[in-house]
């Protein structure tokens, strides 16, 4: 199941039940509960499938508390009248639907109807038991897939993400680059010990990984926290990156590179969660990075910065980066956020494949005027 109030500005509450997937051939009731928060305006919620199989669905109810321990039903679903209350997607996001994916009544066995969602033919990138693997690293479990041939191509999540993230781009990526894609530690399918989560760490997780695959170097695309590692992959263990593109990172935990109202929301996180990955994640982003500009200068592979126009993290704190880095480029894509990879998408094929596979330049433009 999933939830989600709306606000016309800022964030409120939203819940898909990723941390507790539910995967049963039994029945049993299953709930939810979250504030609604004050200036929301639309409630959501709905039925949310992952992965290939079926998935059935008896009773579906939404209460609301108005006073303590006193609820009142405003909805309630049995199917008994078909599915004309739900409607596919997830409103005016556009997306999370899967054409993959087909719903309709069936009756049972007791004549009463149940919802079924059927999944085939899903792509089951980070859930894939015949390719993925662990490495042994660091005293963890990290967790990765390889799919494809040629160059190496390493794929380096966001905080709280997966190697499902890049789901859309793997099909593209495959036909060109031997894809490794890795969640990061504490995240997906990989392992965590009682240390505290560095980026440092995840850096030299890496590094342990792409030895253990001997793979020499590497062309990487970090998104987010990927790209705070893939900074540190270049500046750290340099010979193991050929060319890394870096979506939105940053080199501080503060005001001067992050958002104020994204450093709010990581702090509200930290107070009012009881879920301690999420917690340890909030206060990695709170806390780290912590490393100088002119530390970057160290980094001698080719560099793309990239950033949304519109993104959380500060435009010149990007281009400060892009300044101290000898060999960059830089690219800010019009018109998009912290995912403009996402939103943009085949602008950003594009980029990418011709960053790493066309020769680097970076033109000077006094040439024009000086000779």
């Amino acid at each position: 199941m999933w939830a989600r109030t709306d606000k016309e500005k800022g964030t409120a509450f939203f819940y898909d039940m990723w941390d507790k997937p539910v995967r049963s051939k039994d029945w049993g009731s299953y709930s939810m509960e979250g504030k609604i928060d004050s200036g929301v305006y639309q409630l959501a919620f709905g039925a949310l499938c992952e992965f290939n199989g079926k998935f059935f669905y008896k009773d579906i109810k939404l209460d609301i508390e108005k006073s303590k321990d006193k609820y009142e039903n405003v909805f309630n679903s049995n199917f008994e009248n078909g599915i004309t209350q739900f409607e596919e997607g997830i409103q005016y996001l556009k997306s999370g639907f899967n054409k993959n994916y087909t719903a309709k009544i069936l009756n049972t066995d007791k004549k009463s109807k149940v919802l079924l969602i059927e999944g085939e033919d899903v792509p089951n990138y980070g859930m894939n038991n015949k390719v993925g693997k662990f490495a042994y690293v660091n005293g963890i479990k990290l967790y990765y897939e390889i799919y494809g041939t040629g160059p190496p191509l390493l794929i380096l999540h966001g905080n709280g993400g997966s190697i499902q993230n890049a789901i859309p781009f793997y099909p593209d990526l495959i036909k060109k680059y031997k894809v490794i894609t890795v969640d990061s530690r504490s995240q997906g399918k990989s392992t965590t010990t009682n240390e505290p989560l560095s980026y440092d760490l995840m850096a030299s997780d890496v590094n342990t990984l792409l030895n253990q695959l001997n793979i020499d170097s590497a062309n990487i695309w970090g998104q987010s926290d990927g790209a705070i590692i893939a900074l540190l992959l270049a500046k750290d263990y340099p010979k193991k990156v050929r060319r890394a593109l870096a979506y939105s990172p940053n080199i501080q935990p503060d005001s001067l590179a992050i958002s104020p109202w994204a450093l709010e929301a990581m702090n509200k996180i930290v107070i009012e969660t009881n879920n301690t990955k999420q917690k340890a994640l909030n206060l990695l982003m709170l806390q780290y990075p912590n490393f100088q500009f002119s530390e970057l200068l160290k980094i001698k592979a080719p560099i793309m910065l990239m950033s949304g126009d519109r993104d959380l993290i500060r435009l010149e704190h990007i281009l400060k980066i892009f300044q101290n880095i000898p060999n960059s480029q830089l690219c800010i894509l019009p018109g998009a956020s912290h995912v403009g990879s996402w939103e943009h998408k085949e602008l950003f094929l594009t980029l990418m494949n011709n960053f790493f596979n066309k020769p680097f330049k970076m033109p000077d433009t006094k040439s024009w005027f000086v000779h």
